[in-house]
């Protein structure tokens, strides 16, 4: 009887460490080989002190190609980066050859990310979803960056650099971006996480960007100590028609560093400007005016199918959203769990007449809406 007791005290002890929390992030980079097939690698930062044991079991992924077909991808090469040498950079490598030309979304899911991250919700169980959409109707290989981990002095400016250490002769685009979620399914489709913060959401205050002209992610500037989870959107464009996108993760450690201390300007959503974050912005709050407290942007207007609704609030706030028919009757409504400076939904309006709705925002403190054609 002893013994079986002390199985289960082992089994108890054990579990926490099979399950411990020790993926920080992570990114997939596509290189072209020839015709069809391309070389596929996921790159996973570790924690290999606070989760060592699961770090160290972590030494395949299930990638999923975007054709219906998967395979294990087995761990290749670790490489120490930053953040006091207890980030380690692994990577899971191996090729595919698509049975066509087309547009494939390569992803990878993976439990276990690293928990207390202060701006995402219940981060311990929230999955890593990490994606990369690429055209294998050219032959192309997606940017590399330099390694996604990072420390950051807290009152201090954050800049790093952005710049691709391998590409080609492509343009690229880097944007500050929401955090991904897979919907449900072995092989997911990617979906805007609204639990994720923005770093800086999360003290309202400073700017959270990446710099075009020069390629830098830059925080202006850390307020509160602790750990947080960023994203980025790196796209490729080749005459004007883009190529790639790949979703990538990355977490900044803020603590108290020795140096001069910077004054925090005021809060900027990093959703507000049109060259970081998604389409074009054409209603956002003016921060200055006192009479406007939310605003609205659908698109594509017109539309024949999904209609994207993005509204942003100068007062964090739940935020609801409404697609109305002329009838005053409400087609599709959503809202956020929890007050936020912005929110952003599909709606499906495949299943509607042709005529004219309308898309309505509404806050605690206005509404506001835009005129949408089907």
């Amino acid at each position: 009887m002893k013994s079986i007791y002390g199985i289960f005290l082992f089994l108890f002890f054990l579990s926490p460490l099979c399950k411990a929390s020790h993926i920080r992030g992570g990114e997939i980079l596509a290189a072209h080989v020839s015709g069809q097939t391309y070389k596929i690698t996921v790159r996973l930062y570790l924690n290999t002190q606070v989760g060592a044991s699961a770090s160290a079991a972590q030494q395949s992924v299930l990638v999923c190609f975007g054709d219906g077909n998967t395979k294990e991808f087995s761990r290749t090469t670790d490489t120490p980066v930053m953040l006091d040498g207890d980030i380690m950079a692994s990577d899971y490598v191996g090729t595919y050859t698509y049975g066509s030309s087309g547009i494939f979304q390569i992803s990878t899911l993976l439990e276990n990310r690293v928990g207390n991250l202060l701006n995402l919700h219940n981060s311990q169980n929230t999955p890593v979803f990490l994606w990369t959409v690429i055209s294998t109707q050219l032959a192309n290989s997606t940017p590399v960056l330099p390694y996604l981990a990072f420390e950051a002095g807290a009152r201090q400016v954050f800049s790093v650099d952005l710049k691709p250490t391998v590409t080609d002769a492509d343009s690229m685009n880097v944007k500050v971006y929401r955090a991904s979620r897979p919907s449900p399914g072995s092989c997911a489709v990617r979906m805007l996480d609204h639990t994720y913060m923005f770093p800086n959401e999360v003290s309202s205050n400073g700017t959270f960007k990446v710099i075009a002209a020069t390629k830098k992610l830059e925080w202006r500037a850390p307020e509160v100590v602790g750990e947080y989870l960023f994203a980025l959107l790196v796209e490729e464009w080749r005459d004007g028609i883009l190529i790639s996108q790949s979703y990538r993760e990355g977490v900044i450690a803020v603590t108290d560093k020795p140096g001069p201390s910077v004054e925090i300007p005021p809060y900027q959503n990093a959703e507000t400007e049109s060259s970081q974050f998604g389409n074009p912005i054409t209603s956002t709050p003016d921060s200055d005016s006192p009479e406007v407290s939310l605003s609205v942007e659908a698109f594509p207007v017109p539309t024949q199918d999904f209609v994207t609704v993005k509204a942003y609030s100068k007062n964090r706030s739940v935020i609801k959203l409404q697609l109305i028919d002329m009838n005053g009757r409400i087609i599709r409504e959503s809202s956020t769990s929890n007050p936020e400076f912005s929110t952003q939904q599909q709606f499906d309006m495949r299943s509607l007449s042709s005529g004219l709705y309308l898309i309505k925002a509404s806050n605690a403190f206005d509404s506001v809406s835009q005129k949408l054609v089907r």
